[in-house]
C-alpha cells in the first residue's frame, strides 16, 4: 500500500497512461500492484464482469488494514477467466483521445469501448 501522495510522486498523477495496477483502497491508501502485488493484479476488466471488487473496511478503523476482496457474481466455470469492471473515474473531460488511451478490449456484446466510467454528477446544492 502507498499513500495517494506517493502514487502521484511515483506515477505523476497522469491520466495519460491508459494502464494501471493501482486500486483506490480508501482516502488514505492505494494498493500498488506494481510493487509486489499478488495474482489478483492480473484480473482483467470486463464490461460484463463475473466478479466485483469490494473494499472491506477494518472494524477498528485502521485504514492500513482495509482490504480488497474479489467476489463472484455468479458460478464460475472451471478455466473461465475472472473479470471485474475496473470502474476507472477520471476527474477530467473524457476526450476521444483519453477514451482511446483507456480503450476496453473485453470483446463482450455490451462493451462500452472504454474503461472510463461516467463521473458522478453533483447534486444541486452539493459542495
Amino acid at each position: 500500500m502507498i499513500t495517494h501522495a506517493e502514487a502521484n510522486r511515483l506515477y505523476g498523477g497522469s491520466v495519460e497512461q491508459g494502464h494501471t495496477f493501482l486500486f483506490n483502497l480508501n482516502e488514505s491508501y492505494i494498493i500498488d500492484g506494481n510493487q509486489g502485488g499478488n495474482s489478483a493484479r492480473w484480473i482483467n476488466h470486463s464490461c460484463t464482469p463475473n466478479c466485483r471488487a469490494e473494499v472491506h473496511v477494518n472494524i477498528d478503523g485502521d485504514t492500513r488494514r482495509d482490504r480488497v476482496i474479489i467476489v463472484t457474481l455468479r458460478d464460475i466455470a472451471p478455466g473461465e477467466e475472472l473479470t471485474y469492471n475496473y470502474g476507472i473515474v477520471l476527474e477530467v473531460p473524457h476526450t476521444p483521445r483519453l477514451k482511446r488511451l483507456w480503450a476496453c478490449r473485453c470483446g463482450t456484446p455490451r462493451c462500452s469501448g472504454t474503461l472510463l466510467q461516467p463521473r458522478a454528477r453533483r447534486r444541486a446544492g452539493a459542495a
